[in-house]
């Protein structure tokens, strides 16, 4: 079996793969004839990130997607595919590297032989050299994807909110209808400031792209912009009827939204949901990051329905990077024994030294380790999905000094992506 990246005159074949996996739709020669027509300067541009005039992100010098395949042995058929997306993002205060996974597929009569892992250790290592701190994937099993090292990302929660719970009393300040033609950046500028502090939230220059070139008025997708009594946008939701409900919930099938800066921003979209839309809705669904609830601007919680779920998966990619890159709480140090079963790199023990206003020190050591994790574990505790406070309850953890300040490293933090890839 061999493994590279695919060429953007290419994406055919990973088109064919993924259509037969996936059971889509795809006009296969129409594809091939249009990318084997692709001139040099066509490819080395589908190869860069489109220029802007926003500021400097990390992701800026990388291919903004690529695909490896997994290839016969005689190099001709393509078995399987990984698609690979890259995305700045925020994690503990500063901007990294997140690699986004997706159109994972293996052709029937391959599977079971080893593609998509000879994919993924691929993808992983490159992105290891390429500086990349995380990786990230919606999965269709949550089984299948922790042998990768993979493990559960922060809490979601869909909430299903009746209108007549909701309070009617509305702060002031002003509702505006936005259309695909006016300008959106208030949408981006509320979506900055309400993921500047959430562990990998994808830094955007724009909130959807797709939104101006969609036509929202044939899909019945309606935005709503609140902005306070001194004209700050500071909320906005953008919604769809569905069967009575206001269905404000982002998905793959219709990337809608609800966001809010305060509570007072969700008072406001909340009252004029209740008055605008109550003759012809019944409920309003929304989804927020777990660490945000809004259960105290609700009138009647009997009307309420709230369901968890975890917001994709995470992998951590560069572990000596993550332990350089995470905020400690006070001084101390930790010895920590990462096993990862696709990046040799990241195996061993290491010493992460930290301490109030200067970088963390991190090395290799021969030391005895204060606690043993796999990479999965070590994931979800780095990023503050789970709390040291949890580790009796994670039985792939095996804590060897009860002393170390683990509390210090691995707390509970913000984290959510609102990316779908």
């Amino acid at each position: 079996m061999k493994t590279r990246i695919l060429l953007p005159n290419e994406s055919h074949r990973a088109g064919l793969v993924r259509a037969v996996c996936f059971e889509g739709n795809l006009d296969y020669e129409a594809e091939r004839e249009k990318e084997l027509a692709m001139t040099p300067e066509e490819i080395e541009a589908a190869q860069r990130f489109p220029e802007t005039d926003g500021p400097a992100l990390p992701s800026d010098h990388l291919p903004p997607h690529r695909d490896w395949g997994a290839f016969s042995d005689d190099g001709e058929t393509l078995i399987g595919c990984v698609n690979v997306n890259t995305y700045p993002i925020r994690f503990d205060g500063k901007e990294t590297l997140m690699g986004g996974i997706g159109g994972v597929a293996t052709l029937p009569p391959y599977r079971r032989g080893g593609a998509i892992r000879a994919c993924m250790q691929a993808a992983f290592r490159q992105m290891y050299d390429d500086g990349f701190a995380f990786s990230t994937l919606y999965p269709f099993s949550r089984a299948y994807y922790r042998q990768f090292g993979f493990e559960d990302g922060g809490p979601v929660h869909e909430w299903e909110i009746s209108l007549s719970a909701l309070k009617n009393t509305f702060p002031g300040g002003t509702i505006r209808q936005l259309f695909s033609w006016d300008d959106l950046s208030p949408l981006t500028a509320i979506y900055n400031r309400f993921y500047e502090g959430c562990n990998l939230s994808v830094i955007r220059r724009e909130f959807d792209p797709s939104l101006a070139k969609e036509n929202l008025l044939n899909q019945q997708r309606y935005i709503y912009l609140w902005e306070d009594a001194q004209g700050n946008p500071r909320g906005f939701f953008i919604s769809k009827k569905q069967d009575r409900v206001l269905d404000c919930s982002t998905g793959f099938r219709l990337k809608n939204a609800f966001l809010a800066l305060d509570a007072e921003a969700y008072g406001a979209l909340f009252a004029f949901a209740r008055t605008a839309f109550a003759a012809d809705y019944d409920a309003i669904r929304l989804i927020l990051p777990g660490h945000i609830s809004p259960a105290s601007l609700i009138s009647e919680g009997n009307q309420v329905s709230c369901k968890r779920s975890s917001n994709g998966m995470v992998r951590a990619v560069s572990v000596p990077l993550v332990l350089e890159s995470c905020r400690c709480r006070g001084e101390g140090q930790v010895k920590i024994e990462i096993s990862d079963p696709l990046l040799p790199e990241n195996c061993g023990v290491w010493l992460l030294e930290f301490a109030e206003g200067r970088p963390n020190r991190v090395c290799r050591t021969a030391e005895q380790p204060d606690i043993t994790l796999p990479v999965s574990a070590f994931s979800a505790l780095i990023c503050g999905i789970r709390s040291a406070e949890e580790l009796p309850m994670m039985p792939e953890a095996a804590v060897r000094n009860p002393a170390a300040p683990l509390d210090r490293v691995f707390y509970r933090k913000p984290c959510h992506f609102l990316d779908l890839f």
